[in-house]
């Protein structure tokens, strides 16, 4: 290769296909840590408060909510926008996947099928968030994915000059 050759760069689909893996990667790994901030807040609640089991969801929701907001704002999801461009739309997705789950996972605990799962070591699985995680999980990835954080944002159109 001679000196002054620089290396090929990626083709711009092999990045985007790159960035897609990347991401659902994070967000699976991050669906773990996302069980373990709504089911800890929701069992200690439920068993050391009288609050209804609304205002319990709520409560576990947004603390996962308030930690995941940092998570995929600073470190899962980034694009060729910038952040404070998508800030607006994050917000807005935020507040309406935090209502949305809270509203889920308040409606399964309410028809409570009684299924249970436990772990090797007997560490009890909560079935209703995972439930929850695996309804509004896919609708969450697509909006952050295309709507908030798009991989490629759209080139602003050239303003034509009156010469």
């Amino acid at each position: 290769m001679p000196q002054d050759a620089q290396p090929a760069s990626p083709p711009q689909g092999d990045k985007k296909k790159q960035t897609l893996r990347s991401r659902i990667l994070w967000f699976v790994a991050g669906s773990v840590v996302n069980y373990l901030f709504i089911a800890t807040p929701f069992k200690y609640l439920r068993t050391h408060t009288g609050l209804s089991v609304a205002a319990i969801s709520a409560c576990s929701i947004g603390l996962s909510t308030s930690f995941f907001f940092l998570w995929n704002y600073f470190i899962n999801f980034k694009g060729d926008s910038r952040r404070r461009d998508a800030l607006a739309r994050y917000v807005v997705a935020v507040v309406f996947m935090w209502a949305l789950s809270s509203l889920t996972l308040t409606l399964l605990k309410y028809v409570d099928f009684h299924f249970a799962l436990s772990l090797p070591g007997g560490f009890p699985i909560d079935l209703d968030i995972v439930a929850t995680q695996l309804f509004i999980g896919g609708f969450k990835f697509f909006v952050y994915h295309r709507w908030v954080f798009p991989v490629h944002s759209p080139k602003p159109v050239a303003q034509e000059s009156a010469a």
